[in-house]
C-alpha cells in the first residue's frame, strides 16, 4: 500500500506515461506516417489480407503518440490499449493529491492511519471548501460550439458532457490560478435503463459537481493583476476576462492589466471564487449564471457572518489600545505584569462580537446619582452590552497579604486606584466594584479584573488543628485559576490559531451557534467547542484544514457525532507542544482512568489529566443528545446542499420540541438579543441605540451585562432545579423549555424541610409527598412577570 501511495503521488502519467509492453522502444514504422495509411489501403483492396489488416493494427503506437490523444497515459501489456483513457487530467490531480496525503498521515505517529484513511468516508461536501454544481446541462451542447470542440464530440459519440467537462474545468484552472491548490469533478454514474426502451438522455443526468481546495492566502484577493500592457501575454490576459480586464496604474509605478472584484468584507471577498466561475463560463462556455449553483454560502444568516469577522476586529484593535494605556499608566503602587484578555470576541469566536454603541439617551430615564442607565417604563428591555475580560496581573512582592479575605480588600483597591488613573489620564468613564473594573471605550465595555498570581495556591491553604500548614484542592481556587490561568493562556492561543487559519473563528462561530439553538451550550461549554474546532485544524486527517466555513461545520457536526468519546480522549495539541510518547501515555491513562473522568475528554498541554472545560459537563445523557441532534443535523444539510437547489439551511438550527414537559413562552420585547434569534422577526424594538460613531469616551454608562431572561433562568433553577431542567438559546430565544427529571414524581416520606414545591399526599394512613405541579407552574408565571407571555402545557408527557 506505502509503495502505491509512493508511486501515486511521485509519478506523474500526464508528462510521463508509462506502458506495460514488452518491447515499448521497438522500431515499428510510426502510425503517424501517411505512407504507412496509403500501403495500407493499397495492400487490402489488391490483396483482401486479412493477415496484413492484422499485422498493421499490431503496429504499437509510441507513447509520444498515447500522449498527443489522451491526457493520462498507463498503456497496458498489449501496447494498444490506454487503461486510463477517459480520465481527466483533474482526476489525476485528484489521486496524486489524496496519495501525498495518505503518506504525509501514515507517516505520523499520533494519526490513526488506518481510521482515517480506511474507515472515514470523503464526502465531497466534507473534502472539498467550495463545492458548485452545474444544472441543466442541455447548456453543455452550446459550450461545444462555442469552445469548437465539434470533432472530439464525434470522439465521444455525441456525449457532450464529456466532451466539454475537460474544456471547461481547464478554463478554470487558468481563471483560479493562485487563488486553488486543487480542481476536482464528479461525474454521475451511467443509469441503467431496459433494453427495449431507449437509453437516458445526456440532459437528463444528474447536476455535475465541481470541487475547489482553496488557497487562503491568494483565494480572497479582489485583485487579478496581469502582465504588462507591453507584453506580448496581455492579450492573452484579455482574452481570457474580456470587458473586466482594465489597465491600472499601481503604487509601484507599473502599468498593468487588472481585474478589479468588489467586497468590502472578508465574507464578500468568499464570493470572488463564484464571481470567477460565472464571469469565465458565461463569457467562454456560453453557460449562463443560472446554471451554476453554489452548495454553501447559506449558512452565513445565522451569524450574521456579513460583518461578525469585522467586529471581531474592532474589539480587538480597541483591547490592544487599552492594554497599551494600561502599560503606560504611573502612579501604581505596584507595576503591571501583564494584561490579557479572557474573552470570546477576542479569540474571534464569540457568536455575535460585541458591536460598538451609540446610545439614545432619550430612551433612558434622567435621574441623577445613577450609575447605569435605566429605560423608561413602558420602554423594551435595553440593548445587551456584553463586557469584555481582561486579567491585569500585578507584581507579586513582599507588600500583598498572606490571607484570602485581605487580598480581595487589596485588589479592590487597585480597582479604585485604576479608575482614577484611567478617568485622569485618559478621560474614560470607569465604574469599580470590589470584583472589578468597568471601562467605557469606543463604544464597548471592558472589565477588568486584577489578579494576583499567587491567590490560588493560597486558597487551598489550611492549617490542621495541630498547626500544620496542608494543601487541599476546592471549588473557588479552581474557578479563579479557570478565570485568570486557564480563559487567558486559551485566548491568546487560538487567537494565533486565528490567524494562521482565517476561517476559524466563523467556524467556531456556527459550531456554537448550532449548539445554543439545540439548547446544548450550557452543557457543552463555548471554551470546549472552540477547541472542538481547533482539532479539526490542527488533527485535519484525513482532510486538508478547512479553508471555508461551511466545510469546517460540517467537519464539526461529523466529529460530534462519530467519534468515540467512551474509548478515546480528544487530544488538541495546540502549538505542538505534545509529543508522540506524551500523547501515547495520556491514552493509557484515560484508559486505566476512564471510569472517574468526564464524559467529554479533552485534553490541551496545559490540561493533559483534568479536562477542566468538561469536567462538569456534558453529562452522558446530554452528550448522547448532542451526538443524535449533530448526525442528524449533518444529514439534514448534506442532503440539502447535495441537492443542487436552493434550500433553507436554518432548518437545522431550529430545535425539537417535541421532547419537553412545559414551555414558557416569553415575551419578545424583552428579550434583548431578539434580533439574533435563527427566525428574527420582521419588526425588532428599538433597544436605547441609534446609528452613528460611538462615543469615544466619557456620557453616562449604559445597563451592562443585563439579560432578564438569564436572571429568570437563574431563578428558576435556584428554585426548582431538583425537580426539572431548563433548557434555552441564548441568543434571541423566546422559549424556555422545561424537562422533569425521572426521579421528580417519586413519592418521597414526608418532612417538614422538605417541603418546597410539594404537597402532602396520604395513602393508607401513611403520608408521602409529591410535587405540587399546579403551584409550580403558577411560581413560574410569578417569578417571571412581565417576561412571562404564556405556558405551554403539554401534559401528556407526565403524570401527576
Amino acid at each position: 500500500m506505502l509503495f502505491a501511495f509512493t508511486f501515486s503521488a511521485s509519478t506523474d502519467l500526464t508528462e510521463n506515461g508509462i506502458t506495460l509492453a514488452k518491447n515499448p522502444d521497438s522500431k515499428a514504422v510510426s502510425r503517424s506516417d501517411p505512407s504507412i495509411y496509403l500501403l495500407f489501403l493499397a495492400c487490402s483492396v489488391l490483396v483482401a489480407s486479412p493477415c496484413l489488416s492484422f499485422s498493421f493494427l499490431l503496429l504499437q503506437p509510441s507513447l509520444p503518440e498515447f500522449h498527443a490523444a489522451f491526457s493520462v497515459v498507463f498503456v497496458d501489456p498489449s501496447g494498444h490499449l490506454n487503461l486510463l483513457a477517459d480520465m481527466t487530467v483533474f482526476t489525476y490531480k485528484r489521486i496524486q493529491h489524496e496519495a501525498s496525503l495518505s503518506l504525509t498521515f501514515w507517516d505520523d505517529p499520533t494519526v490513526d492511519g488506518f481510521q482515517a484513511l480506511l474507515m472515514t468516508p470523503k464526502s465531497m461536501l466534507r473534502t472539498y471548501d467550495n463545492v458548485f454544481k452545474l444544472v441543466n446541462l442541455v447548456k453543455l451542447q452550446t459550450s461545444c460550439k462555442k469552445l469548437l470542440l465539434l470533432n472530439e464530440l464525434m470522439d465521444h459519440s455525441g456525449n457532450y458532457v464529456l466532451t466539454a467537462l475537460p474544456f471547461v474545468l481547464s478554463l478554470l484552472q487558468r481563471g483560479l490560478g493562485e487563488r486553488i491548490h486543487l480542481l476536482v469533478h464528479s461525474l454521475p454514474q451511467d443509469p441503467e435503463w431496459p433494453v427495449d426502451s431507449a437509453p437516458p438522455k445526456h440532459k437528463d443526468q444528474p447536476p455535475l459537481s465541481i470541487g475547489l481546495l482553496l488557497n487562503l492566502e491568494h483565494a480572497l484577493s479582489v485583485l487579478e493583476r496581469g502582465p504588462p500592457a507591453d507584453n506580448p501575454k496581455a492579450a492573452e490576459f484579455r482574452q481570457l476576462w474580456g470587458s473586466l480586464s482594465q489597465l491600472r496604474r499601481f503604487q509601484d509605478g507599473a502599468i498593468t492589466e487588472a481585474v478589479l472584484w468588489s467586497g468590502n468584507s472578508i465574507s464578500h471577498r468568499r464570493f470572488i471564487v463564484l464571481k470567477i466561475i460565472n464571469h469565465l463560463l458565461e463569457l467562454h462556455a456560453d453557460i449562463p449564471k443560472s446554471c451554476i449553483i453554489v452548495a454553501g454560502g447559506q449558512l452565513d444568516d445565522v451569524i450574521n457572518h456579513t460583518t461578525g469577522e469585522e467586529e471581531s476586529l474592532e474589539v480587538v484593535q480597541s483591547y490592544d489600545d487599552l492594554s497599551r494605556k494600561l502599560w503606560q499608566l504611573k502612579d501604581l503602587p505596584l507595576s503591571i505584569t501583564s494584561v490579557q484578555g479572557a474573552h470570546q470576541a477576542l479569540r474571534y469566536t464569540q457568536v455575535f462580537p460585541p458591536v460598538p454603541v451609540r446610545l439614545d439617551y432619550s430612551f433612558f430615564e434622567k435621574k441623577k446619582n445613577r450609575l447605569g442607565l435605566v429605560p423608561k417604563e413602558n420602554n423594551p428591555c435595553p440593548c445587551y452590552i456584553a463586557p469584555i475580560k481582561v486579567i491585569v496581573h500585578m507584581e507579586g512582592s513582599g507588600k500583598w497579604p498572606s490571607e484570602p479575605m485581605a487580598i480581595r480588600h487589596v485588589k479592590a483597591a487597585f480597582h479604585i486606584c485604576l479608575r482614577e488613573l484611567l478617568c485622569n489620564q485618559h478621560n474614560y468613564r470607569c465604574h469599580a466594584t470590589p470584583g472589578y473594573l468597568d471601562v467605557w471605550k469606543d463604544g464597548l465595555v471592558f472589565r477588568i479584573q486584577v489578579a494576583y498570581h499567587r491567590e490560588p495556591q493560597i486558597l487551598r491553604e489550611s492549617l490542621t488543628p495541630e498547626g500544620m500548614l496542608i494543601y487541599r484542592d476546592n471549588a473557588e481556587a479552581q474557578a479563579l485559576e479557570l478565570e485568570t490561568l486557564h480563559k487567558p493562556f486559551l485566548t491568546s492561543t487560538l487567537h494565533g490559531l486565528q490567524q494562521q487559519y482565517g476561517c476559524f473563528g466563523v467556524v467556531c462561530r456556527l459550531a456554537k451557534r448550532w449548539l445554543a439553538s439545540q439548547f446544548l451550550l450550557e452543557d457543552i461549554r463555548e471554551e470546549a467547542t472552540d477547541l472542538l474546532v481547533a482539532s479539526l485544524f490542527l488533527h485535519p486527517a484525513p482532510f486538508t484544514p478547512p479553508s471555508s466555513p461551511q466545510v469546517g461545520f460540517l467537519r464539526f457536526l461529523h466529529l460530534l457525532s462519530t467519534f468515540d468519546w467512551k474509548n478515546n480522549p480528544l487530544i488538541v495539541n495546540l502549538n505542538g507542544k505534545l509529543t508522540a510518547v506524551e500523547q501515547t501515555d495520556i491514552k493509557n491513562d484515560f484508559v486505566a482512568s476512564r471510569e472517574s473522568l468526564p464524559t467529554m475528554f479533552i485534553v490541551t498541554p496545559n490540561d493533559k489529566k483534568v479536562s477542566v472545560w468538561t469536567k462538569e459537563a456534558p453529562s452522558v445523557q446530554m452528550l448522547q443528545r448532542a451526538v443524535m441532534l449533530a448526525a442528524e443535523s449533518l444529514r439534514v444539510l448534506e442532503t440539502r446542499l447535495d441537492s443542487g437547489e436552493k434550500q433553507d439551511m436554518r432548518v437545522a438550527f431550529r430545535p425539537p420540541l417535541e421532547a419537553y414537559d412545559v414551555l414558557i413562552h416569553l415575551d419578545s420585547k424583552q428579550v434583548p438579543l431578539l434580533a439574533k434569534a435563527v427566525d428574527p422577526p420582521v419588526n425588532t424594538f428599538q433597544r436605547g441605540t441609534h446609528g452613528g460613531q460611538p462615543y469615544a469616551s466619557g456620557g453616562a454608562l449604559p445597563v451592562i451585562d443585563y439579560d432578564p431572561v438569564r436572571l429568570y433562568l437563574s431563578e428558576l433553577r435556584d428554585a426548582f432545579g431538583d425537580l426539572a431542567l431548563f433548557f434555552y438559546d441564548p441568543y434571541g430565544g423566546t422559549v424556555i423549555a422545561v424537562l422533569w427529571k425521572p426521579n421528580a414524581f417519586e413519592p418521597k416520606p414526608f418532612k417538614t424541610s422538605l417541603m418546597n414545591a410539594r404537597r402532602v399526599k396520604v395513602n393508607d394512613d401513611v403520608a408521602t409527598t409529591v410535587p405540587n405541579v399546579e403551584a409550580i407552574l403558577q411560581d413560574f408565571r410569578i417569578i417571571g412577570e412581565g417576561l412571562v407571555k404564556r405556558l405551554e402545557l403539554r401534559t401528556e408527557k407526565w403524570v401527576v
